[in-house]
């Protein structure tokens, strides 16, 4: 028989059976309630409760979290400027593809369509800045509305969610179970046909070059591309937020990041290559309309959601797949005698030997000074 508690209880419960750690943000009165069971539970699972000086620092850190762990972060905020301070970090959060579940205190429900202090519409604020954003209404609601958000936030595109908490909720009656520990989303891989297509346009490319985007830096996928690339030896590209997805072993496979001013060995790379794998790739991280001017060779675009199409970026081949399952399933497909030729080979080199060159320090100096490099 389950045990009576309040709606915060409930809220609180929930966050500890989807193992959340920590919670950021800054108290007030209509979540007093929630601020104390995270300051002074017993419970060893409970998240850890970090006070911040501001909302947005709040939602900031929370989106670290999230696109440091791929779990959504958790921020927690009193109502009024509590929560329209979210509006930035939340916008941020969800065009970045960082997982973010913000909770934020709510006058009582009969006061929410009055000029009382700290009424705003807090559901309908945030609604454009997150990929969903909803008032509870009910406390035995609570616990699903919680876990629809945090597996809402993980959902691909990864971004931020949010809950409006009127304060009677809170302290309303819960008679049911929380929602217990959710199961991960799982995609499947490129069917069979998929992966030979994407092998043909392989085989028949000059010069194939991966750029790798802000969803191929997870540890699964970065796995997956370093497997490819022990099968098939290409040039890497990688935009910011995919910074770090070449471990030293693949140095050689390394051509650098995009550039903002298209001078970097990355940008000479994507311009060669008539192949362009693009993994994971964002626009917003860097727009095709830098990157993919003055192209005549086709696009690959593999990642988990669907691409936004523009009149620069119009792929050959959409593939929305689970991306590790298919690159795999692709390095496992290769022919074994796959690889470039020996001019491309030097060619490479030289490029790599050309770039590198322009950052390194003269010896000789000119007696007025350091060098800036």
């Amino acid at each position: 028989m389950s045990t009576e508690k309040n709606g915060a209880e409930a809220l609180f419960n929930s966050m500890v059976n989807q193992g959340v750690k920590y919670v950021f943000g800054l108290p007030g009165a209509k979540v007093d309630k929630l601020f104390d069971l995270l300051e002074y539970s017993d419970n060893p699972k409970a998240p850890k409760l970090i006070i911040t000086r501001h909302e947005q620092n709040a939602a900031f850190i929370a989106s670290g979290i999230g696109r440091l762990t791929g779990k959504p972060g958790v921020v927690a905020t009193t109502s009024g400027p509590g929560v329209s301070n979210l509006a930035t970090g939340l916008i941020t959060a969800t065009s970045e593809g960082d997982p973010v579940v913000a909770l934020g205190g709510q006058v009582p429900r009969n006061d929410v369509a009055r000029l009382t202090h700290q009424s705003i519409p807090s559901k309908e604020l945030l609604n454009s800045a997150t990929k969903d954003s909803v008032e509870v209404q009910d406390a035995n609601n609570i616990s699903e509305t919680f876990a629809n958000a945090y597996q809402t936030a993980m959902a691909p595109k990864s971004g931020a969610t949010f809950i409006s908490l009127p304060k009677d909720v809170l302290d309303d009656p819960v008679n049911g179970e929380e929602i217990k520990t959710l199961a991960p989303i799982q995609q499947g891989g490129a069917d069979s046909d998929t992966i030979n297509k994407i092998i043909n346009k392989i085989q028949h490319a000059k010069l194939p070059v991966i750029l790798a985007g802000m969803r191929s830096s997870s540890e699964e996928v970065t796995e997956a591309i370093h497997h490819f690339l022990h099968k098939f030896s290409i040039p890497v590209v990688e935009t910011f937020q995919g910074a770090g997805v070449i471990s030293r072993d693949l140095e050689k496979n390394y051509y650098g990041r995009v550039g903002l001013f298209r001078n970097q060995i990355g940008d000479a790379m994507l311009k060669e290559s008539d192949l362009v794998i693009a993994i994971g790739y964002d626009p917003v991280e860097y727009e095709a309309r830098i990157w993919n001017v003055g192209r005549t060779g086709e696009i690959i675009n593999l990642d988990s959601i669907a691409p936004e199409i523009s009149n620069e970026y119009q792929p050959d081949l959409v593939v929305q797949a689970d991306i590790a399952k298919t690159m795999k399933d692709l390095a496992h497909n290769l022919p074994a005698d796959i690889g470039l030729s020996d001019d491309l080979k030097e060619h490479l080199h030289q490029m790599q030997v050309s770039f590198v060159s322009q950052d390194e320090v003269p010896e000789k100096t000119s007696g007025k000074g350091l060098h800036p490099l």
